[in-house]
C-alpha cells in the first residue's frame, strides 16, 4: 500500500507518479505480504464497540502490529467470549488509562500484554498510539553504486521505505468530536520526513482515507467496494479530476460552501482522483454480514 506502488492501473493516466490505495485488500483471507510485496499493516482499535465480527477477525489476522487505544480494550474484551479472548491478545495497549476497565487490565496483564501509561494531556489515545506505531517503521537503508546506476555518487543513495500503514478501527460512529479527531490524525499521519503514511479509518459500514496531492488510483472492486461514495474537502478548496465515478469532475473547485462529491457513485474496479490538495475519500462495503 505504500505512496510508491503503482499496482493499479488507471484508465487514461499510463505510468505518471500517483499514490496507490487498494482499502479491502486488507480484509482478503489470503493475504502473503512476502508475495505481494505490500508493506505490513497496524491495525488500531480504538473506543467504539465491535459489531462486525468478520471484518474484526480479518484484519487481525491480516495484521502485523496489534495496538488497543485505553478504553479500545475494553472493547476488544467484551467482543469476544472467553475462549476467543485468548486467541486475541493484542501487542499493546496505550493511553492515559483513564477508560480502560480495571477487570480488563487485569486479564491482559496476566497474559503478558503490554500496558503503556500516557499521561500527556496535550495528546489523545489516538496520538499515543500513532507514536508507537512510528517505532516500527522500517529505517532507511542505503544502496551502493555497484547495485545501481554507475552516475550514483559513490557514497550511494539513500532508499526511503514506506511508513506501517494503520489500520483503525473504530474510527468514525460515535461522539462528532472524536470522529473530526480521526480526520485529524489522517492528515497528521500525512506529515513529517519521509514517505506519507498511508491510514485508513474502518467502521461498519465505510472505509475512508485522505487522498495525496497530485494523482490518486483507488482499487474499487465492485464485488466488495460502493457503489455510494464521498470526496470531502475537508482540510481546504481543491480542485479535482475523477474517472470511474457515475458523476465525474474535470477540473472542478471542491469545498464546503460550494460544491463537494457526496453520495457519488463508483462503476468501475478502479477510481482515478487527482486532486490540488489532500481530500477525504469515503467508500461504503457491500458485504457487511457480521
Amino acid at each position: 500500500m505504500g505512496c510508491e506502488e503503482s499496482r493499479v492501473t488507471a484508465p487514461t493516466n499510463g505510468a505518471r507518479n500517483h499514490t496507490a490505495w487498494a482499502p479491502y485488500s486488507f480484509f482478503e483471507a489470503e493475504l502473503d505480504w512476502e508475495t505481494t510485496g505490500r508493506p505490513p499493516f497496524a491495525l488500531l482499535i480504538l473506543n467504539l464497540q465491535i459489531t462486525n465480527k468478520k471484518f474484526f477477525a480479518a484484519l487481525w489476522k491480516n495484521s502485523r502490529l496489534q495496538v488497543c487505544a485505553d478504553g479500545g480494550a475494553n472493547r476488544l474484551y467484551d467482543s469476544l467470549d472467553e475462549k476467543e479472548r485468548a486467541q486475541f491478545l493484542p501487542d499493546r495497549i496505550i493511553g492515559d488509562l483513564d477508560s480502560v476497565r480495571d477487570d480488563v487490565r487485569a486479564y491482559y496483564q496476566a497474559r503478558g500484554v503490554k500496558i503503556t501509561q500516557d499521561s500527556d494531556q496535550d495528546s489523545t489515545d489516538f496520538g499515543k498510539c500513532m507514536k508507537y506505531i512510528a517505532t516500527h517503521d522500517p529505517p532507511d537503508s542505503f544502496v551502493t553504486p555497484s547495485t545501481v546506476q554507475a552516475s550514483l555518487s559513490a557514497e550511494g543513495v539513500r532508499v526511503q521505505h514506506p511508513k506501517m500503514t494503520v489500520v483503525a478501527l473504530g474510527g468514525f460512529g460515535g461522539r462528532v468530536d472524536q470522529s473530526f479527531h480521526s480526520i485529524h490524525a489522517m492528515y497528521v499521519a500525512q506529515q513529517g520526513p519521509g514517505l506519507p503514511r498511508q491510514m485508513y479509518l474502518v467502521s461498519d459500514q465505510n472505509v475512508t482515507f485522505l487522498l495525496a496531492k497530485g494523482l490518486n488510483l483507488i482499487r474499487t472492486p465492485l464485488s466488495t467496494l460502493g457503489p455510494c461514495c464521498g470526496i470531502i474537502p475537508v482540510g481546504g478548496p481543491s480542485t479535482i479530476t475523477t474517472q470511474g465515478l457515475e458523476w465525474n469532475l474535470t477540473n472542478a473547485e471542491t469545498k464546503f460552501g460550494g460544491l463537494v462529491s457526496t453520495s457519488n457513485h463508483t462503476v468501475a474496479d478502479d477510481v482515478s482522483i487527482e486532486t490540488t490538495e489532500p481530500v477525504v475519500f469515503t467508500i461504503e462495503f457491500r458485504d457487511l454480514d457480521p
